[in-house]
């Protein structure tokens, strides 16, 4: 009798450590609610199991994790009640597996081992307690205090795999012991069989797509990492010019004098060649806008950069856009993959062609349109879907599917023209 309230306050304080330090729900403040719940049921299942009216043992364990919920706070009981058929299968699953190691570990025979009742209690009580404790350490040592919150097919997947593998493992502990109502579940097992078959293919492709998931995120955050970096070249060289432009006023006044002893003395080669001077530095100085958001224009001051010092002629058109129903990470995906293959396709061109980037783009209410046209060597189509020219294909052409991916996102349009000679992309987003 003294066993069966054993395990009921060890199953008791292992629902604890679950719902407490596993699952980080909250419970009641006040102590003396476990005392009278562990006081008030621990005797009257020692009496029900004393005169054998719950007629199984597990229902003990079913009892102490019930008795969980009574010490939780009340606004987490609902969420509890969802969780806990979860909880109830894992840990019943854990104690019989537990036993079937200890039994084949003594090399006795799992009936005869259940015999020991003070055996039984420490495997199906003790070990699993100390299977919890292990992971509140492991979750400790990570400082780990995120709770468990699953999304309704998640729920779906651990309630079916869970149950269906505690009823298996139950059916094989009740064909052990050599109980003869277990003779007919043949089919019962082999149907939850087949259920915890379909949940591991459902996980495996769950996992999948978590981890394709995964990797977009990835993908979008090292995206979102390179614009910060190029807006905060941006700014500095925003900076930077700042106060050159600073010197510059502190000097004008030299600057005026110079030029009025050049017209005083009538020397205008040399106004001339001091206005030219003067002018090459203030070139030096200008700060280019072209959209009026900071981070999109960082990304093509770059390839606006890029093609100047590759001699590309660049011409654009446009006013600043101000604010749209338009992303900034969009534009910068855009404007990034649009510069880049134009940039790089007119770089293409032989010596003493015409190399020209054209971008011209306005906006209207919450639309935007942009066009971006490039001389180029070639047809850019060689049979890959505006894929990629290069020669290592499979590694290239993500700068216009990842065009079109945004485009999508965004429920817009695009249309790509090919004339002789030049390539343009046209945008509405």
């Amino acid at each position: 009798m003294l066993y069966w309230g054993a395990d009921f306050l060890i199953n008791l304080i292992c629902y604890f450590v679950v719902y407490r330090w596993i699952l980080f729900l909250p419970f009641r403040k006040k102590v003396l609610w476990y005392i009278v719940t562990a006081g008030a049921l621990c005797p009257f299942v020692m009496v029900l199991c004393h005169y054998n009216v719950l007629g199984y043992e597990g229902y003990v364990t079913a009892i102490a994790s019930l008795a969980a919920l009574l010490i939780l706070a009340e606004r987490e009981r609902l969420k509890v009640a969802f969780v806990f058929p979860i909880v109830f299968f894992a840990s019943g699953t854990i104690s019989i597996l537990v036993i079937y190691l200890l039994a084949f570990i003594t090399k006795t025979s799992y009936s005869d081992f259940t015999a020991v009742r003070w055996r039984a209690v420490a495997a199906e009580a003790v070990f699993p307690l100390v299977f919890f404790a292990f992971i509140l350490f492991f979750k400790k040592l990570h400082e780990e205090r995120e709770s468990v919150v699953f999304s309704i097919p998640q729920y779906m997947i651990a309630l079916l795999g869970s149950g269906s593998l505690f009823i298996i493992i139950g059916v094989a502990q009740g064909v052990m012991k050599g109980e003869t109502e277990f003779a007919d579940w043949t089919s019962p097992l082999t149907l939850c069989l087949a259920i915890v078959g379909i949940v591991f293919i459902a996980l495996v492709l769950w996992q999948s797509s978590i981890g394709k998931k995964a990797f977009r995120y990835k993908m979008e955050n090292d995206y979102y990492q390179l614009c910060l970096k190029r807006q905060e070249a941006h700014i500095r060289e925003i900076v930077e010019n700042d106060q050159k432009i600073r010197r510059f006023r502190h000097d004008i006044n030299a600057h005026l004098t110079a030029i009025e002893q050049c017209i005083q003395a009538n020397d205008m080669p040399q106004l001339k060649s001091y206005l030219e001077r003067m002018r090459a530095e203030t070139s030096k100085l200008e700060v280019q806008k072209f959209t009026g958001i900071g981070v999109v224009d960082a990304i093509i001051s770059e390839w606006y950069q890029k093609a100047v010092s590759e001699n590309i002629e660049w011409e654009w058109d446009g006013g600043l856009l101000g604010q749209t129903g338009t992303d900034a990470y969009d534009l910068c995906v855009l404007f990034s993959n649009l510069l880049s293959n134009a940039v790089e396709a007119a770089e293409q061109v032989e010596e003493g062609a015409e190399r020209k980037i054209h971008v011209s783009y306005g906006s209207f209410r919450d639309r935007i349109c942009i066009r971006v046209s490039n001389t180029c060597r070639n047809n850019p189509e060689t049979g890959r879907r505006h894929g990629t020219t290069k020669s290592d294909y499979q590694n290239h052409g993500f700068g216009l599917l990842n065009i079109r991916n945004t485009v999508a996102k965004a429920n817009g349009e695009i249309q790509i023209a090919e004339e002789q000679g030049l390539f343009s992309v046209e945008i509405i987003i």
